[in-house]
């Protein structure tokens, strides 16, 4: 993942402080959760996280939102906490201060995404 981001980073598809945020938040999902690095879904939440990241520190967030049934789905499952403490440490990390919601939406799914992955790799 990490070479992953160094190439985009090359290739200015991501700045390096989206890089930097992102190589702290793999740290973070490591420890937490089981989910191999050339997992589809863990790959593309990290590279959604840093193009995300770089969207809303320029001001250019994308204007539609994840749809709220899913959003409804996520917020009604037993792991909705353990989202939304992992959600705010990937904030942190990010140093992402305010996230417009069109934003959030997506990053808590993959956040959710990423948890459902992690269940399942420990089976």
């Amino acid at each position: 993942m990490e070479e992953r981001l160094e190439l985009l980073l090359q290739a200015n598809v991501i700045s390096s402080k989206a890089q930097q945020g992102c190589l702290r938040v793999i740290d973070i999902i490591d420890k937490q959760l089981s989910v191999p690095h050339d997992n589809e879904q863990y790959q593309m939440a990290i590279t959604h996280l840093a193009r995300a990241a770089d969207r809303i520190w320029q001001n250019e967030a994308v204007a539609e939102g994840l749809d709220q049934d899913i959003l409804d789905e996520i917020s009604t499952d037993e792991c909705y906490s353990d989202t939304l403490t992992l959600h705010q440490q990937v904030l942190d990390a990010m140093e992402l201060h305010t996230v417009p919601s069109s934003e959030e939406g997506f990053m808590l799914a993959n956040i959710y995404s990423l948890i459902q992955t992690s269940l399942e790799e420990t089976k």
